[in-house]
């Protein structure tokens, strides 16, 4: 991405202008999510800016290891007043930063930092460049824009967004400039191996016990294009992506979803795909969104209410998507 100097004049104004700044991304962070705050908050601590970092329901504890983990705040121990200013990252609309949306003034001043086709561009600046692999990798290209220190915290939590965002670099969101990025950030003191080590490596023997349970539960529709799992709340795992990944591993099979309960009374839909469906188009139909082979939603109902709406629109969605190929081939 490009960014034009009237740009970065704008960013530096907003958040040196409205006294402490807000720090925020979505509800239930991944990896991109956390990096990419604790990122910002370097970032802007080096242009000589106060910031403070609030999430919905503070750092998710397997993320705690990265560095400024542990001083992401939780909404409910907050102290602040209204802010001026905040910078919301990885979040395709401002509403998916939930309950944190309480503490902007209403004439707070947002800048909208994100990679997700699904961004609605709701900020006073947008920087939004879907062709970015992670939120990660376009911080990393702010912050060489703005002339920033690249120190080994600052890329560390890049590495880690990053990584995730593209499944170990498995993803077909994953560039050659991608590749140049992280080879950056390692030479620049990102211990690639000790955060792949703690992402993936690290597993509770609970979430291996539940993962028994869960893999139980594979079912294959439309002659095995399709692969679902189910997940109950006594069988949550710390990291869901890598399950469905496991969905999407078996031989045939184009999309998965799984179908997870949560401790909120919905259910999470995680969707997959590996080559020619846009899950992100599907996850949209449900209020949710995220990357054309990975995405999700939140929906009220039972494990198998909401399988049964969301089932159809894979189907669909894969018979449109055969349709067009017989189209191209004729």
């Amino acid at each position: 991405m490009i960014f034009e100097p009237n740009d970065l004049d704008s960013f530096r104004r907003i958040a040196l202008e409205n006294g402490t700044a807000l720090i925020s991304t979505h509800v239930h962070p991944d990896a991109d999510a956390i990096g990419s705050v604790l990122a910002m908050r370097e970032m802007l601590s080096q242009i000589g800016t106060n910031s403070k970092v609030v999430l919905e329901e503070g750092c998710p504890p397997r993320y705690r290891f990265l560095p400024g983990g542990d001083e992401i705040v939780n909404l409910r121990d907050v102290d602040h007043g209204k802010f001026s200013a905040a910078i919301i990252l990885d979040s395709g609309s401002l509403d998916r930063i939930g309950d944190v949306q309480a503490l902007l003034s209403p004439n707070a001043k947002i800048v909208n930092i994100d990679h997700h086709v699904s961004n609605t561009r709701f900020g006073k600046l947008n920087f939004v460049n879907t062709t970015c692999s992670a939120t990660g990798e376009l911080l990393f290209e702010l912050a060489s824009a703005m002339n920033l220190r690249m120190t080994a915290d600052l890329a560390s939590n890049l590495y880690a967004g990053i990584l995730t965002d593209t499944g170990r670099f498995r993803y077909s969101n994953t560039t050659p400039r991608t590749m140049q990025v992280v080879g950056k950030l390692m030479s620049e003191g990102a211990d690639a191996f000790a955060i792949t080590d703690l992402m993936y490596y690290d597993i509770p023997s609970n979430d291996l016990l539940s993962l028994g349970a869960i893999l139980a539960t594979l079912e294959l529709f439309a002659d095995g294009l399709v692969s679902t799992l189910s997940v109950k709340l006594e069988r949550l795992v710390g990291d869901p992506d890598t399950v469905v990944d496991l969905a999407l591993s078996v031989h045939g099979v184009e999309v998965a979803a799984m179908f997870s309960e949560t401790h909120e009374g919905k259910i999470r839909v995680s969707f997959r795909s590996k080559h020619v469906v846009d899950v992100s188009a599907i996850a949209e139909k449900f209020g949710g969104g995220g990357h054309i082979r990975a995405a999700g939603c939140r929906m009220l109902g039972t494990l198998d209410s909401v399988r049964e709406r969301i089932l159809p629109a894979i189907f669909d969605a894969l018979n449109k998507q055969a349709i067009q190929t017989v189209a191209e081939e004729c």
